[in-house]
């Protein structure tokens, strides 16, 4: 008898399982429903030219530069221009190296869509105009927010040459991209790296007063003789940066602090570019109330202390800031800290938000 109701009770069990199996699929709970349904697999094939480009070097108006995060165009496809060049940067008062870059930028240019929207992406290379300041090179960019063929869309750019190809913004998150050329250590050191910020298609399920992009990197150094600094991949294969940085930087945001009051909704799109240490990401004086890894709101957490974010990985941290003063923000691994990852929060001033 005992054996007979055992039975009974496991064929319940598994009745209900089931049964519970096609709820959550019935509520897009299941990825192999609801999420993939919509999805855009590829695209066209990329175009390759030689034609000359003058002008700036990144347009349109789904892109800004870090800490700004512009708002998604209110549109579903978007042209988006975003050229290479080698340049000159200046990392404090007494250090300069040259590199490579997105858009003439470090980090390169922030690029906001929605999910589902089109993507038209355009990029020249453009290391052949700056022959004074470094020899060109080959380049390419590799987006981690997109789903194409990475040997047709990702090839590698010859000085002077265009690639045009599309994409679809398949799944909300925060993206990094990056120079995908060899050795992909050394260009990313040089500064090949950026953000996408893909927001979910009905938007985020909270509001917010104020949102800011911080874009974590290592720089790995060498001084010469002559007192020059130039990039040094034998540090960077050891993983001993000499500095790390929020927005380009080490010590940015101490110097220039990202604004808020107190009572607000602050809302951080946060990236790990590495390219070879991971970030325990902190802010002192707050918890976060929703963190999203990777950006997407279905991966979420409450009331979290410290994020850990590998290299390329990233995610949107919300929290409210508790009362009049200064937070400052962290990698939480404190050698990265006396190498330049904090900043600061200001909400010292006498304005609270109104609620």
């Amino acid at each position: 008898m005992k054996r007979f109701n055992l039975r009974v009770e496991v064929l319940a069990m598994v009745v209900l399982s089931i049964a519970g199996a096609f709820v959550l699929a019935g509520c897009g709970g299941s990825a192999s429903g609801d999420d993939t349904k919509n999805m855009v697999y590829g695209s066209a094939e990329s175009k390759l030219s030689m034609e000359p480009v003058t002008g700036p070097l990144f347009e349109g108006p789904a892109l800004s530069i870090a800490p700004e995060v512009k708002p998604a165009p209110n549109a579903t496809e978007h042209r988006v221009r975003i050229d290479v060049n080698h340049a000159e940067v200046t990392v404090n008062d007494t250090i300069k190296f040259t590199g490579w870059f997105f858009g003439g930028a470090y980090p390169g240019p922030v690029l906001h869509v929605r999910q589902g929207d089109r993507v038209f992406f355009k990029m020249t290379n453009r290391s052949n105009e700056t022959v004074g300041i470094s020899p060109p090179s080959p380049h390419s960019i590799d987006f981690h927010a997109a789903m194409v063929n990475p040997k047709d869309k990702y090839r590698e750019l010859i000085p002077g040459a265009t690639i045009e190809f599309e994409w679809t913004a398949n799944y909300p998150g925060v993206y990094m991209y990056h120079c995908g050329s060899p050795a992909i250590l050394q260009h990313m050191i040089y500064g090949m790296v950026g953000m996408t910020i893909v927001e979910p298609k009905d938007g985020y399920p909270t509001k917010v007063d104020r949102e800011y992009a911080l874009f974590q990197s290592e720089l790995y150094l060498a001084r010469l003789k002559s007192g020059m600094y130039v990039t040094d991949m034998a540090t960077a294969k050891k993983k001993d940066p000499i500095f790390v940085c929020f927005n380009g930087q080490p010590f940015r945001h101490v110097k220039e602090p990202l604004k808020a009051k107190a009572g607000e909704r602050v809302r951080l799109y946060v990236l790990n570019s590495g390219p070879c240490g991971t970030s325990s990401f902190h802010v002192v004086g707050t918890l976060f109330d929703r963190v999203w890894m990777e950006g997407n709101p279905r991966n979420e957490m409450r009331g979290v202390a410290t994020v850990m974010l590998p290299s390329s990985g990233a995610a949107i941290v919300e929290f409210v800031v508790p009362e009049k003063g200064i937070y400052t923000f962290v990698d939480h691994e404190f050698a990265d800290v006396e190498a330049g990852a904090a900043g600061l929060i200001d909400a010292s001033g006498e304005e609270v938000a109104m609620k």
